[in-house]
């Protein structure tokens, strides 16, 4: 209840630092994905006239208290700065340090297929294009 009461009455909020352009750009692929998933039916409940929009409240809340906070305070903008290149760097340490085990034993664990007949020297080869999928799937 207090998300769908946040998501109506916050107000929208254009970004105005380096820190919120940079969250509002990580949400419009968020927002992109959610569209593709709701066209699929990944979010419809019990018949197809219900549609949970939960996650789609969650989802614009979240960015309109980042940007809110990170346009409004300066001390929670360093922060949210903070966020977003601890996390870049956090994600290339990641990338760097996964193996071709760890990929497919996320692989099998979240997608539920196996990539096990994928031959580790290939996915060595192309971390960073197998990382995108088992960060996000």
């Amino acid at each position: 209840m207090p998300v769908r009461l946040l998501d109506r009455f916050l107000p929208e909020r254009q970004p105005a630092f380096p820190q919120t352009v940079i969250v509002d750009r990580m949400f419009e692929p968020k927002f992109q994905a959610y569209n593709l998933e709701r066209a699929q039916s990944v979010f419809r409940e019990k018949s197809a006239a219900l549609e949970d929009g939960n996650f789609l409240r969650l989802l614009r809340t979240s960015r309109k208290l980042l940007l809110a906070i990170g346009n409004d305070d300066r001390y929670y903008r360093e922060w949210l700065g903070l966020l977003v290149i601890l996390a870049s760097e956090e994600y290339q340490r990641w990338l760097a340090e996964v193996s071709p085990a760890e990929i497919k034993k996320w692989f099998r664990a979240q997608w539920y297929v196996s990539p096990d007949c994928l031959r580790d020297e290939f996915i060595i080869k192309r971390k960073e294009e197998f990382a995108p999928d088992v960060l996000t799937y």
